[in-house]
């Protein structure tokens, strides 16, 4: 009898286990895609048609491209309602996403075949610009169910591959928009470019297709997905206080590290190498870092442990930014590593204070927070260095960010969020409790 038990055991972990690498390859071949496609849009479109002389005021255009990622939050309750059915105790988060994905694909496709053969100018028309804008609402769109179902199926413990995925894809998905899709432009034309897009859209799908989602529980598929049920949780506001906090002060240095390379004299081909390759390797080194402090420490002291060391970072810039260029290029790589580690631990975070009543709409909530802060910070920094210079720039975020991160610390231990928490039906929020998920 013990055997036969042991033996089921066995079974029953492998199975686990098989699905939750399942889940993780099917959900970063995603996330590759999404960031792939936002930067194509966003980077390597603006960079070809400057190259055929198109005006600066206009390919500053390419911006309203990130609107769709900021507003996000308004539909997402739509799109959370029709993953998660009421009464349904089914998900089709995995329709959602292929149907999004599909979409994608024949968008850039329709493209390459309607302008093939066309100049750089002959892309520079109203209906490129709507089919760009309408990859950016379907990759944030696809991102909602995508975000969704990580929550859904990954517990405390497997959570930190699931943010893996979604940061480690989104470094190899700015590879794959940058530097191969203007390899490809380069060589053989951008409807080339275009149509190899479309079939990685389609490749990056495959691992998906085998997926099996999971059902619900009977009291969740009663439950109907809404923003105003979101903002009513102690814990969503829990959670936009420590990300806008939280990266406040790194977003305000970050856009400012390029300009500071560029005045110290660095040439514009050695730029282009260390936001290309240098940023990926030390992302994906972050990443993997990220994942270890939440495995080893738990979401929130990983947390802070991460925006901790990126304060340090940012005061060591600020103290030598007339330093040796060779002493600044080893800062900025730790800063890119840090700053893709704090985003993992803090992506595993926040996925613990969603509810799994509508998981979707709630971690929206907090990325749309993110970006916001995103684009406050990039003006703040500007206009920082542009008045005090890179060393004030660097100081007041360093600054920012060091008290952001005891400030937050004290806060979540305040309320008892420090060994992460999981939302479960009570009564302490709207239908909500939390029950202590040991890290």
């Amino acid at each position: 009898m013990r055997r036969t038990t042991l033996a089921h055991r066995s079974r029953t972990t492998s199975g686990y286990a098989s699905s939750v690498l399942g889940l993780v390859l099917a959900v970063g071949g995603v996330y590759v895609s999404q960031t792939m496609v936002s930067m194509i849009a966003m980077q390597s479109l603006p960079t070809l048609l400057r190259e055929a002389g198109v005006p600066l005021e206009l390919l500053g255009m390419s911006a309203v491209f990130m609107v769709p990622w900021v507003l996000k939050v308004l539909w997402a309750p739509a799109i959370e309602r029709l993953r998660l059915p009421a009464g349904d105790p089914r998900r089709r988060s995995k329709a959602i996403i292929l149907c999004g994905q599909g979409l994608l694909a024949a968008v850039f496709a329709g493209l390459a075949f309607l302008h093939w053969g066309a100049s750089l100018e002959g892309f520079l028309s109203v209906d490129v610009f709507l089919a760009l804008m309408a990859t950016a609402v379907l990759a944030a769109s696809v991102d909602v169910a995508s975000d969704g179902m990580v929550v859904d199926h990954l517990d405390a413990k497997t959570r930190p591959l699931g943010n893996a995925a979604q940061v480690g894809g989104a470094y190899i998905g700015l590879l794959l928009g940058t530097s191969l899709f203007l390899v490809i432009c380069a060589r053989w034309g951008l409807s080339a470019a275009l149509l190899c897009t479309s079939a990685l859209l389609v490749l990056l799908s495959g691992p998906l297709v085998a997926f099996r989602e999971q059902r619900r529980s009977l009291a969740e598929a009663d439950h109907r997905p809404s923003l105003g049920f979101a903002l009513r949780r102690q814990e969503v506001w829990v959670g936009i206080m420590a990300i806008t906090c939280l990266e406040a002060g790194v977003r305000t240095a970050t856009v400012m590290v390029g300009p500071l390379l560029i005045d110290r004299g660095a040439s514009l081909e050695l730029i282009g190498w260390m936001f290309g390759g240098f940023t990926v390797v030390a992302g994906l080194a972050g990443t993997v870092a990220g994942a270890l402090f939440v495995r080893w420490l738990g979401a929130w002291k990983a947390v802070f442990l991460a925006y901790g060391m990126q304060a340090l970072v940012l005061s060591a810039l600020a103290l030598a930014a007339e330093a040796d260029f060779r002493l600044l290029t080893v800062l900025v790589g730790l800063k890119f590593m840090l700053m893709a580690c704090g985003l993992l631990t803090s992506y595993s975070a926040l996925m613990g204070l969603s509810s799994p009543k509508q998981a979707g709409v709630d971690f929206t909530v907090f990325q749309c927070a993110n970006a916001l802060i995103s684009l406050v910070g990039g003006v703040l920094g500007g206009w920082l260095a542009g008045i005090w210079g890179y060393g004030a720039c660097f100081a007041v975020a360093a600054a920012f960010a060091g008290m952001s991160t005891l400030g937050v610390a004290a806060r979540v231990h305040a309320l008892g969020y420090w060994h992460g928490w999981r939302a479960e039906p009570s009564a302490r929020s709207p239908d909500l409790d939390l029950r202590r998920e040991e890290i």
